[in-house]
C-alpha cells in the first residue's frame, strides 16, 4: 500500500547541504557520521537512557517528568527547501527529545509547543498535527542524505498523526507485535504508522506495524511518545543493537502544513 504523502527530510538548500555534508557531514564535526557513530565524538547526540522497569506509553505519566533519569535534549529544526514545496519557515523550530531502553523495548518522547490542536479533516487536503522518526535501514552503509532515502538506501519511518488519536483502540495490548493494518480505520491499535522509504513519493505503509504511539495535547503543548521492541523479525525495520542515526520532523496543521512543508532536523547519533 502506497501514500502520496511526500515525507522529505530535508534541511537546507543543496549547496549548503554539499557544503555541511563535505565539512561537518550532517551533524558530526569530526569527519562523518561513520566516525561519529565508531567513536561517539558527535556534535548532536542523545543517550538513551538504561533502565529496568516497565516503559509508559502515556505521554503524561510520571516517569516521564523524572528529572533524576529522563534528561530531555532540545533539538533544532530547521527548513526544508530541496523539494517542492520548499518550506523556508516552518513554525516549529525545535523539538525536545526523551529516549530509554529497558532489556526489550526502546521509546522516544518528543515534545514541542503547539498554540492550537489541528487534528480533523478538511475536505481538500489533511491538516494536522504530525510527527515523525526517520532510521536509515542499513547501519553498515553511508548514512543518506536527508532525503527519505533512495532504492539503495532504505529508511523506516515512524509517523504519528493527531488524527489517529481520536480513532484508537484503548484496550491494552501484551505485544506491539504484528498490529496488522486490516485493524487500522476506526479502531486503529496505534496512533504511529510503521514506514519504508526510498526515495522522493515511495513512502509505504509496512503490513506488519511494530511501532506503538500515543499523543497528547496539553497547555499548548504536544507530548507523543513512539515505543517499539529493541529488535523484531521484520527486515523492513531498524533494529536497535548499536548506536544508529535519526532525523525528526514535525508539521504544524495550524499553520498549513503537510508533506514536505515542515521543520526537520538534521541527522542525529542516538546513542544505545
Amino acid at each position: 500500500m502506497k501514500q502520496s504523502i511526500s515525507l522529505v527530510f530535508c534541511t537546507f538548500p543543496v549547496l549548503a547541504l554539499l557544503v555541511m555534508f563535505v565539512l561537518l557531514s550532517l551533524g558530526c564535526g569530526s569527519g562523518s557520521m561513520e566516525y561519529c557513530i565508531e567513536t561517539g565524538e558527535c556534535e548532536l547526540a542523545v543517550d538513551v537512557v538504561d533502565i529496568s522497569s516497565e516503559i509508559p506509553l502515556d505521554p503524561n505519566d510520571p516517569f516521564w517528568t523524572d528529572s533524576d533519569r529522563i534528561k530531555p535534549i532540545s533539538i533544532e529544526l530547521g527548513p526544508q527547501m530541496i523539494t517542492n514545496p520548499k518550506w523556508p519557515d516552518p513554525s516549529t523550530k525545535s523539538v525536545k527529545l526523551s529516549a530509554v531502553q529497558n532489556n526489550s523495548e526502546i521509546a522516544l518522547l518528543l515534545e514541542w509547543d503547539d498554540a492550537t490542536l489541528e487534528n480533523k479533516i478538511e475536505v481538500s487536503a489533511t491538516h494536522t498535527d504530525q510527527a515523525a522518526i526517520m532510521f536509515p535501514l542499513s547501519p553498515d552503509k553511508e548514512v543518506p542524505l536527508i532525503t527519505m532515502g533512495s532504492e539503495n538506501e532504505i529508511v523506516n519511518i515512524w509517523q504519528w498523526r493527531a488524527i489517529w488519536e481520536k480513532s484508537l483502540n484503548t484496550k491494552p495490548r501484551s505485544s506491539d507485535r504484528n498490529l496488522k493494518m486490516s485493524a487500522f480505520g476506526n479502531d486503529r491499535p496505534s496512533s504511529v504508522e510503521d514506514l519504508t522509504a526510498a526515495g522522493y513519493s515511495t513512502l509505504t505503509t509496512q503490513e506488519e506495524q511494530d511501532v506503538l504511539g500515543r499523543g497528547t495535547w496539553r497547555d499548548k503543548t504536544w507530548r507523543v511518545v513512539f515505543k517499539r521492541s529493541l529488535v523484531n523479525s521484520d527486515n523492513a525495520d531498524i533494529q536497535f543493537k548499536y548506536p544508529i542515526a535519526m532525523a525528526i520532523a514535525v508539521w504544524n496543521g495550524g499553520n498549513g502544513e503537510r508533506n514536505g512543508q515542515k521543520g526537520i532536523s538534521n541527522w542525529i547519533l542516538l546513542r544505545l
